[in-house]
């Protein structure tokens, strides 16, 4: 039986899970938060896999043949014209997303009217996308399939909406059709694919429509052409007939469903997942579990070691638990402040960047605007001022929207430096504590949960135009419409390089608030997140020591039923660990 990234995935997903049981079981509620934190993760990660080729290569059918039902609209005209991503979800939904930020639910029946050019000619409704949820279990390990127009279709706008959706693309399955050639339109298309897709498979469809003889010839050509026309070097192209593949799953057809060849290609999916990108996830989910079960059993041992360990000695070890804690309560404190300074650095970058691009474009965009002002300085004053602010607007907008990417990187590597130095701070002292406890209370400590890097996103967004009263005239406009155009003219362009000016300032204002606050923001979290550890921690031993002199003073028989109950919890939370590293072994193997 191949091991494929699904069937890793759902057995870390139940190893997870009986780790959470035992960390509510133990009472350990920050672990069982941790623990369910890296279930979801693992759990919700996305996918996507899109579709793409020439309008008529069969990529709906080929979709719905993936998830077993006809849930896309298809037909004999071409037809898709909107983006169309299918998840997973326990019951069938519906969603359209419109470009205004709006959505609403509909009905599968509905769908067509919204993804189909003749439902929605050139998407008049302004749809954005559709998104569908279904119970496919193709779609439950986290691949969103997404079917997208067809480039080279008649209706442009089509083409357009697939080519804006390539930057979102993890994978790309690319449609060839056994009835027609490779074009000159896909060619070029492919040449783009290669920018964004880490990897792209290739599909010979409608292999139904050959005899056995000629199929090889047919994918001989198809690796011939995308060699030679598109660069693509010793591809694999995969045959199949989506057609009879969906019949196949409809009708229960076993037949149908082996001629069709989709299990070839669901096959080497599934390879490529956990080759490509489920290893490196699934194997950062056993780590996080193992070292869950490593907290949980050190306080395990911790208890049992308590509870055969006489009054007077743990009254000792427990006084000197107390001052190693509060020593290091002590450091913690000098951290924070140590932590502060180095983030003044970050800061620094960051303003470094903005000065930099604020002088760089005010003298290029302002240049700019004496060129165009030049050309178009016979127009009307109404329609220079309109040309020049329009322009301004244009250039600003694609500076600041090609810088920022830029600017993002600088300053979150300079902060991840920072964060990822401090963080393995934190976990060495996180370490450091387990480790005297453990030399304090005589038992081993073999891992625990450490602390991981933050992300944050950004909530960015940039304000171009006039920020003047609604109720009070712009004095310039008036002058553009009643001053002679002699006056009005020079009058026009220093307003303008001046709006050049306020709107740079403006917006990396905007920029700059906006990084201050994701970094203050990501600092208070790594701060919040070292001191709960450590609390936890802390809080967490000196409460299996009080539950521990608690049942001490029991009956001996209650004693050892306790213990009992105890070794069976360590023995299933070793075997869950033993099975976790096993997965691990298989995943690098």
């Amino acid at each position: 039986m191949d091991i494929g990234f699904g069937y890793l995935k759902e057995k870390v997903l139940n190893e997870l899970e009986a780790v959470d049981f035992y960390a509510h079981q133990r009472e350990s509620l920050h672990l069982a938060a941790y623990v369910k934190e890296v279930r979801e993760k693992l759990r919700q990660d996305r996918f996507n896999l899109v579709v793409l080729g020439e309008f008529k290569r069969g990529k709906t059918t080929f979709l719905n043949a993936l998830l077993g039902a006809e849930i896309l609209p298809t037909a004999v005209v071409p037809l898709t014209s909107i983006i169309t991503e299918i998840r997973y979800g326990e019951i069938l939904k519906c969603k359209v997303c419109f470009l205004h930020g709006g959505t609403k639910e509909i009905e599968l029946s509905e769908v067509a009217g919204y993804v189909t050019e003749e439902g929605n000619p050139g998407n008049e409704k302004k749809v954005k996308l559709v998104q569908l949820e279904y119970p496919s279990p193709y779609l439950k390990e986290g691949v969103v399939l997404i079917d997208t127009p067809g480039v080279g279709s008649v209706y442009q706008n089509n083409t357009h909406e697939t080519y804006n959706y390539l930057p979102k693309v993890d994978a790309a399955i690319f449609m060839l059709s056994s009835d027609q050639p490779l074009s000159q339109a896909e060619c070029d298309f492919l040449k783009t694919i290669k920018q964004y897709s880490t990897k792209t498979f290739f599909v010979l469809n409608k292999i139904d429509y050959l005899e056995d003889k000629d199929r090889q010839k047919a994918l001989d050509f198809a690796r011939k052409t995308l060699k030679e026309k598109a660069g693509f070097e010793n591809v694999d192209v995969i045959p199949l007939s989506a057609k009879m593949a969906l019949e196949g799953k409809l009708e229960g057809d076993e037949k149908k469903l082996s001629g069709s060849n989709i299990q070839e290609f669901t096959r080497t999916l599934e390879q490529f997942l956990l080759a490509e990108k489920g290893a490196a996830m699934l194997i950062a989910a056993c780590s996080k579990g193992i070292n869950t079960a490593d907290e949980l059993l050190m306080g395990i041992e911790l208890e049992i070691k308590t509870l055969v360990t006489p009054l007077e000695e743990l009254r000792s070890k427990t006084s000197l638990f107390d001052k190693m804690a509060g020593k290091l309560c002590q450091e913690k404190r000098d951290t924070k402040y140590i932590f502060q300074g180095e983030l003044d650095k970050v800061y620094h970058v960051l303003e470094e960047e903005i000065t930099r691009f604020q002088k760089r474009q005010s003298i290029s965009i302002e240049n700019e605007v004496d060129r165009l002002y030049q050309e178009k300085r016979s127009l009307s004053g109404r329609e220079l001022l309109k040309s020049l602010e329009s322009f301004i607007e244009s250039k600003l907008k694609f500076a600041f929207e090609n810088w920022e990417p830029e600017v993002n990187e600088k300053v979150n590597v300079a902060f991840e430096k920072v964060v990822a130095r401090f963080t393995d701070k934190a976990n060495k002292a996180i370490e450091e504590l387990l480790r005297q406890s453990a030399d304090i209370f005589e038992i081993t400590v073999e891992g625990f949960t450490k602390m991981d890097v933050l992300t944050d996103d950004s909530k960015l967004y940039y304000i171009f135009g006039q920020e003047q009263s609604m109720l009070l005239p712009d004095p310039v406009k008036i002058g553009a419409i009643l001053l002679p155009r002699f006056i009005s003219g020079p009058r026009i362009l220093k307003e303008m390089k001046k709006k050049v000016e306020r709107e740079l300032d403006r917006n990396c204002g905007r920029l700059r608030s906006d990084y201050s606050d994701r970094i203050y923001k990501s600092a208070m979290k790594f701060q919040r997140t070292f001191e709960e550890k450590l609390s936890q921690i802390i809080e967490g031993t000196r409460t299996v020591l009080t539950r521990a002199m608690d049942k001490k003073q029991r009956s001996e028989k209650e004693v050892n039923e306790v213990i009992a109950m105890l070794n069976k919890e360590r023995d299933q939370l070793v075997n869950i660990k033993a099975r976790l590293k096993t997965v691990m072994e298989e995943i690098k193997f």
